[in-house]
């Protein structure tokens, strides 16, 4: 027999029951609706089904339970990529994205953590100090006065230690800090003038450490060799920029400026060296080894020791893992950082970029690291430094708003790092062999100059070279009185480039007119380094004849190279006149300049030795300009220094190639000479020529 269905309990709501009403069952239902009065059941109603509705599928317990046994063999074996496949291919888990968005972050969290073990493991004995005993000296670190620190600059003896030295034994290497008094004035002039180029610091920070550092130097107390190093190569660097008057306390001279510079760096790198043989580095050894290698460009131009010491900054930050900085698993669980964490992040992203950077910019001009750099972008994961102040709260949350750039060292940074991406770009399409750059497409090397000329004419107004944008930037460097040497840096770094990427194509103008472009483009860029020069007021300063040096005297060089190769090799050219005063205007640089380094000599030297090569001889002509007589007579006695030496070591009895009875020409007759001597059309030895005078040793 059939069991009678028990009778269910009321549907209807309260009101539809009470006035025999039909009740669409629903709540609130629809008549309750039309009268707006409250819907109220005894029941509440269950979600209702429409017509046509397929009746879900009903799973046996077996099944329930292989369901739940491939989800966990999901979670426990498998990647959540592979997780997000699955899904996606199977309509019926795809419903599941809550559960599969858990499971990627428990698979996520659980791989992390593997990993971290597995590498905790793997990197013993990569990043501790090392085990063997200590391998250097131990330091001595006194503090004296200015006047003490250059009379032991200038003496071979170690001065006799002050009453209040932090002394520990004779044999010991001393370094010397200055008074604080000094350090304070060094740390000034830092900010105003050097600051601004080099961004890897935060002030307020430097500011607290040298007095921390002081106190501890003057109560004996041991002090971190990396903060040590820091704050000798910031003074060293700035007392190279410092600008001495009469009755300072650091430098009255510029030769004192010059001098103490000299003696900060040797304990600077006394203290480099022997962190790296006893420690395995800080943030701090990285900010020192870059400031250096700007103190080493500036005296000794672009050579092997700054380009070393760039090197090491850059293994050094590999070790601190900086190149991960921001990558997902580097990322701390801490959910609101406190400032200082925020602002140690910032400065280890500037340190990273400046390092990434410079890398780039190294693989474009003339040396043994040509073509050649060290950081590929797909093996970092750290992000740009923002735009903002050190004396901001919080970086990058300025409470001041600007519209476009500001004419500060951050945008002076991001531009670099701008041009440094169109640096790395170039060094990996631009071949070094000859044979193999000349069957390049031209047109590549088209596309790389417009990216170039793109760049130098997009630059914030007031980083830009043309004569509007100069006169609009002139009420911003009251405040920012700095904007000239930014713009002249930044300019000279992307001109280079662009004139390294013609060079070769230069020489064979005369041969394929096709290459006329490629004159007119390194003439162009050539004539803005030189010029570049006027923008900065270096009568105001006599420390910024000293900043000419180093890095931005090598760019006018090559800038010089350009336009001598133009003359020998395009003859009877519209420009000729005028690029003979561009190279005539840079000489007489190299030649005022030789008093401050020796590195302007060098370059007069170079180019005594191609003259001597090809038999080339400099006079004073009776209707020359005293500038053109000096600049001469300068240049014989360069040249016959050189053929001295030249004859002693290689030529013996034969060096004595010019005879006595040489007759002086002027600057034009010679360059006159040189166009009209006969056309050599084989230019590979004026390739082989021309880099070597690029990357002469330094």
């Amino acid at each position: 027999m059939h069991k009678r269905k028990a009778r269910p309990d009321p549907v209807s709501c309260q009101s539809c029951r009470s006035k025999k009403l039909k009740c669409d069952r629903v709540q609130p239902c629809s008549n309750c609706s039309a009268r707006g009065i409250s819907c109220n059941y005894l029941v509440p109603p269950g979600p209702q089904r429409q017509a046509g509705t397929p009746t879900p599928p009903r799973h046996s317990i077996p099944e329930l339970i292989g369901r739940i046994e491939r989800l966990e063999s999901i979670i426990l074996q498998q990647t959540p990529a592979e997780v997000n496949s699955e899904h996606a291919s199977n309509s019926h888990y795809s419903r599941q994205s809550n559960f599969t968005s858990a499971a990627n972050d428990v698979v996520s969290d659980l791989h992390r953590a593997w990993d971290k073990e597995s590498q905790s493991l793997e990197n013993i004995g990569t990043r501790e100090d090392a085990l063997l005993p200590c391998l250097s000296s131990s330091l001595t670190l006194r503090i004296s006065s200015t006047y003490e620190i250059l009379q032991g600059q200038s003496s071979t003896q170690i001065p006799t230690p002050a009453p209040d030295a932090y002394w520990t034994n004779n044999n010991d290497t001393v370094v010397i800090f200055p008074v604080y008094r000094v350090a304070t004035l060094l740390f000034e002039s830092y900010e105003s003038r050097v600051n601004h180029m080099c961004r890897i610091l935060h002030t307020p920070t430097v500011r607290s450490l040298i007095k921390a550092f002081y106190l501890r130097l003057s109560q004996r107390e041991p002090v971190p060799l990396g903060q040590a190093a820091l704050l000798l190569s910031l003074f060293a660097l700035s007392a190279f920029f410092y600008h001495p008057f009469e009755g300072s306390e650091v430098a009255a001279t510029e030769q004192e400026a010059v001098s103490l510079s000299k003696s900060l760096s040797k304990g600077a790198l006394d203290v480099l060296d022997h962190s790296r043989r006893n420690t395995s580095g800080t943030l701090e050894d990285i900010q020192a080894y870059i400031l250096m290698s700007f103190v080493t460009f500036h005296l000794d131009g672009f050579s092997a020791r700054g380009r070393i010491l760039s090197t090491i900054a850059a293994s050094i930050a590999r070790d601190l893992r900086l190149h991960r900085l921001d990558a997902v698993d580097e990322q701390t669980t801490q959910s609101e950082p406190s400032v200082r964490v925020l602002i140690d992040r910032e400065i280890k992203r500037r340190v990273f970029w400046h390092i990434a950077t410079s890398d780039w910019l190294y693989a474009t001009i003339s040396g043994p690291q040509e073509g050649m750099y060290f950081i590929h972008p797909n093996h970092m994961r750290v992000s740009l430094p923002r735009d903002c102040l050190d004396d901001d709260a919080i970086m990058g949350e300025s409470e001041e708003t600007f519209t476009g750039p500001k004419p500060n060292g951050m945008t002076f940074f991001l531009e670099r790092i701008r041009l440094a991406h169109l640096c790395r770009e170039m060094a990996d399409i631009v071949p070094l062999e000859t044979s193999k750059f000349l069957e390049m497409p031209y047109d590549r090397i088209i596309a790389i100059d417009k990216k170039l000329e793109a760049f130098i004419s997009n630059l914030p107004f007031f980083l830009s070279l043309d004569s509007e944008s100069r006169m609009r930037s002139k009420r911003f460097e009251i405040l920012y009185p700095h904007i000239p040497v930014m713009r002249c840096s930044i300019t000279h770094a992307a001109h280079s480039r662009r004139c390294k990427l013609h060079q070769r194509f230069l020489i064979r103008q005369s041969l394929d007119p096709r290459y006329a472009y490629s004159r007119r483009a390194c003439l162009e860029s050539a004539r803005a380094v030189i010029r570049a020069y006027e923008d900065i007021p270096g009568h105001e300063s006599p420390s910024y004849a000293t900043a000419r040096m180093g890095m931005a005297i090598h760019y006018m060089h090559l800038a010089v190279v350009v336009m001598v190769m133009d003359l020998c090799f395009n003859r009877d050219e519209a420009d000729e006149a005028e690029i003979k005063v561009d190279v005539r205007t840079a000489l007489k640089r190299f030649q005022d300049a030789r008093g401050v380094s020796p590195l302007p000599g060098r370059f007069l030297r170079s180019l005594c030795e191609i003259l001597r090569k090809y038999k080339v001889y400099l006079v004073v002509p009776q209707t020359s300009t005293t500038d053109d007589a000096e600049l001469a007579c300068e240049t014989r006695r360069e040249m016959s220094s050189f053929d001295d030496q030249v004859q002693s070591n290689h030529y013996g009895a034969d060096a004595d190639v010019h005879g006595s009875d040489v007759v002086d020409p002027s600057f034009d007759e010679f360059w006159q000479f040189v166009v009209q001597s006969e056309p050599n059309l084989d230019s590979t030895p004026w390739d082989t020529m021309f880099s070597a005078l690029d990357s002469r040793p330094l």
